[in-house]
C-alpha cells in the first residue's frame, strides 16, 4: 500500500507558467534541494540524479506534465524504493500556490525509518520554492 506525504501549500511570487518552466527543467532542481546534503549532482532538462544522505543515489525523471498546472516526477532511490513526486500548481493572485505530494510504497519497517526524513525533505523543497526569486532566477538570501 502506498503512503502519501504532502508539503504545506506555499505561495510563490511568480505566475504558474514561470514556476512550471523552472520545475520541469531539472537543471534548476539542485537549487531546491537541502544545502550540503547532495553530492554527485547530474542533470539534463528531463531528469537528474544525485546522492542524498543515507538514502544513496536518487534518480528523478518527468513522467507526466500538464503545463502550468501539474508535474509528475517518478523517482527511484538507492534503497530500491520507487516513488512519485507530484507538483500541483494553481494561480493565487499575482503568484502561484504550490503543493508537493510524494507517494511511496513502504513496508512497515522502512516506513518507521523513512517517514520523518520524507516529510522533512518535502518541507525543505517547499520552503526553498517559497523563497526562490523567480525574477532573478536564484534563491533569495
Amino acid at each position: 500500500m502506498a503512503q502519501t506525504y504532502r508539503s504545506r501549500p506555499v505561495e510563490v511570487e511568480a505566475p504558474p507558467e514561470k514556476v512550471f518552466g523552472f520545475l520541469s527543467d531539472f537543471r534548476h532542481f539542485e537549487e531546491l534541494l537541502p544545502e550540503g546534503e547532495v553530492e554527485g549532482w547530474q542533470a539534463d532538462e528531463r531528469s537528474c540524479s544525485f546522492v542524498y544522505g543515507g538514502v544513496g543515489r536518487v534518480t528523478l525523471a518527468v513522467e507526466e506534465a500538464e503545463p502550468d498546472r501539474y508535474l509528475r516526477i517518478r523517482g527511484d532511490s538507492g534503497m530500491k524504493i520507487p516513488f512519485s513526486l507530484e507538483v500541483l500548481l494553481a494561480p493565487a493572485g499575482q503568484g502561484t500556490r504550490v503543493e508537493l505530494v510524494l507517494e511511496a510504497s513502504l513496508n512497515v519497517f522502512v516506513r518507521a525509518l523513512a517517514e520523518r526524513p520524507l516529510k522533512e525533505f518535502l518541507e525543505t523543497l517547499a520552503a526553498h520554492l517559497e523563497r526562490f526569486d523567480f525574477r532573478a532566477g536564484r534563491p533569495r538570501p
